[in-house]
Order: structure tokens, then C-alpha cells, then sequence
């Protein structure tokens, strides 16, 4: 008798335990089905550079992956993303609370609004495979005059929003952020915060005006609190089939003074293909930089998860001590998203 009790009590027990992790693995799975969206894309591919710096390699360009989620009937929503390419780490980390279109709060890891492109063109949709020279060193994604090679992001807090809605857009865009100015997944390395704020302007849909402004004071090798204050203006149009962007800017890296500009275009068939160039410039009074480069590029997206990009450009370079440093190069790169 006493075992048969102990037998059913065990198998009632069993059933318990057994319906229990039956309903919690439901609701996990019903919470990150809600709230939790992995995706990723990875880039390789091949460039040749000719000229004084020769050079012909296969290339790993980015490898990453991103967990996205919202509550709250997408008021709050976060980001997470990782770069496995060379050094692994961490990109994007942030949360957003959106409870006005006019007044929404950005907090943590993520790129900065100086410049359009620099923030609104993303790796799996930016025209060409190379940013311009004003997203690559005025707006921190290569350190040559700041020391911040930070992939456009620095940690910090913004906020952001628009006003005046028409047809499913704002026509006056802004955003106002205090950062820490020091780059990604580190701490500050000094007292100062950079401030910086943007406004894009749409007076109608498809075309828009933009100009940001940025102040900065940077630990820069022996310069503590090296001021580079910079700002940018620009322009942009953007139909079913052609797109044409353009942007200035300035920055003064403790009193050299670097100027930078783009002009591109760009023309969607009907078919997955599209066709564009670009012209632009960067210099700087100490002759760190002084270049001009033309860009003619192709891309082709057979399927919504591959894309497929062929550059051709051709720089030219002042010469140093009489000698000639142009060159040109073919760039094909390979976009797998998931």
C-alpha cells in the first residue's frame, strides 16, 4: 500500500514539474518571439590599389550580428550589436524611449549625428562600399587627426524627434547629444564632453537640407584637451530611381584647419541594379591630408539577402618632394544578411 502511495504521489509530482516547464519554456519562448529579434550580415571581398601603395587582398570587412527588441507598444526598444571581424566588439548598445515623435531619449553606445551619412547610411545600404571623407575622419571612424577611430559611435545621451508631420514624415528634424568624446567601450580619458546637435530639414518628400555642428576637446597624444570644433552642411534628394547627396565640412584640430567634401549620384533600374559616382575632397592647412578622389561603382542585389558591389576609383594625392602618389583602385565587395 505504502508503495503504491509513493508511486503515485511521484507520478503526480512528475506531472507537475513536467506541466511546469511545459508553461515556462512557452513563455520564454513567447517573450523572445515578442521582444527579441536576432539579425547580422557579413561583408568580405577583394581590392586592388595601385600605385605608390600597391596592395591586392582578400578582405573580412565586417561580421555582425544584432539583437533588437521593443515593449511597451514600441515606446522602448534597445540594440545590441557585435563586430566579430578582426577585434570583436561590441558597436551598438542602447535603449530608446520614444513617447513623443517631438521628444524621444536615446541612452548608451551608438553613432553620432554629425553629418547625414554618417549616421543614416548603413553598411548594408550606403551606395559605396568606401564612406566619404567626411564620415571617415571628421565624424570618428579613423583617428589620423583626432586619434578616435570609433566606427562613428561614442557613448553618451541624446535626445531627438520632429515636428510638423506630413504624409508619413517630419518636415523639421533634430537632435541634441552630449557624449563622451573618447570613443567605444572605454571611459572618458578627460573632464570635457562633446557637445553636438543636427537639424534636417524637408520641406517636401524625398528632399532635404541638413547641417550639424559639433564641439570637442580631445586627449590627442601630448595635446590635453586639443579643441575640434567642426561642422557640416548638405543636401539630399532621394526619388524611386535617383538618388543625389551632398555634403561640406569644416573642422579645426587644435588650429589645423581640414575642410571635406562629397557630391554623389545615383540611378535604381527597374531591375536589381544600380549605378552611381562620386567626386570629393579633403585637405588640411598641415598637409596631413590632400586628396581628391572619384568613385564609379555598380551594385547588383539578385536576392533581399545578398548584395553584391564593384568600385573603381582613382586618387589623386599632392605630391611630396616632387613625386607622384596617385593611384587607382578596384574594390568588390560581398553582402550576406541574415
Amino acid at each position: 500500500m505504502r508503495i503504491r502511495h509513493f508511486l503515485l504521489v511521484a507520478m503526480m509530482l512528475t506531472f507537475a514539474i513536467s506541466t511546469y516547464a511545459q508553461t515556462t519554456g512557452e513563455k520564454i519562448k513567447e517573450f523572445a518571439d515578442k521582444h527579441m529579434r536576432l539579425s547580422g550580415y557579413l561583408q568580405g571581398g577583394y581590392r586592388y590599389d595601385g600605385g605608390i601603395d600597391e596592395a591586392s587582398t582578400f578582405y573580412l570587412l565586417r561580421a555582425r550580428v544584432s539583437l533588437t527588441g521593443d515593449f511597451a507598444q514600441d515606446r522602448l526598444d534597445y540594440r545590441l550589436q557585435v563586430d566579430m571581424a578582426g577585434s570583436p566588439k561590441i558597436c551598438d548598445l542602447y535603449v530608446r524611449y520614444k513617447p513623443l515623435n517631438a521628444l524621444n531619449l536615446e541612452l548608451g553606445q551608438f553613432k553620432i549625428p554629425f553629418s547625414y551619412e554618417n549616421e543614416n547610411c548603413g553598411p548594408t545600404t550606403v551606395e559605396f562600399i568606401d564612406y566619404s571623407y567626411i564620415t571617415t575622419y571628421l565624424a570618428r571612424n579613423n583617428g589620423r587627426y583626432d586619434g578616435i577611430a570609433a566606427t562613428g559611435r561614442d557613448i553618451g545621451l541624446q535626445i531627438y524627434g520632429g515636428f510638423i508631420q506630413r504624409d508619413g514624415y517630419s518636415i523639421i528634424n533634430y537632435n541634441v547629444g552630449v557624449f563622451n568624446g573618447s570613443g567605444i567601450n572605454i571611459r572618458d580619458n578627460n573632464m570635457s564632453k562633446d557637445f553636438i546637435a543636427r537639424l534636417i530639414i524637408k520641406p517636401f518628400k524625398g528632399f532635404a537640407v541638413t547641417g550639424s555642428y559639433m564641439y570637442a576637446e580631445t586627449n590627442y597624444d601630448d595635446a590635453k584637451y586639443m579643441k575640434s570644433p567642426r561642422w557640416a552642411v548638405g543636401a539630399l534628394y532621394d526619388s524611386r530611381h535617383w538618388i543625389a547627396r551632398s555634403e561640406y565640412a569644416e573642422a579645426d584640430f587644435g588650429g589645423n584647419l581640414t575642410r571635406a567634401f562629397y557630391a554623389m549620384a545615383a540611378y535604381n533600374f527597374t531591375c536589381p541594379v544600380s549605378v552611381m559616382a562620386r567626386y570629393e575632397f579633403i585637405n588640411d592647412e598641415l598637409k596631413i591630408m590632400d586628396e581628391q578622389r572619384v568613385t564609379i561603382g555598380a551594385a547588383y542585389k539578385p536576392f533581399k539577402f545578398l548584395r553584391l558591389q564593384l568600385n573603381t576609383s582613382y586618387t589623386l594625392r599632392d605630391k611630396i618632394a616632387g613625386e607622384c602618389r596617385n593611384s587607382f583602385g578596384v574594390n568588390l565587395l560581398a553582402t550576406a544578411m541574415f
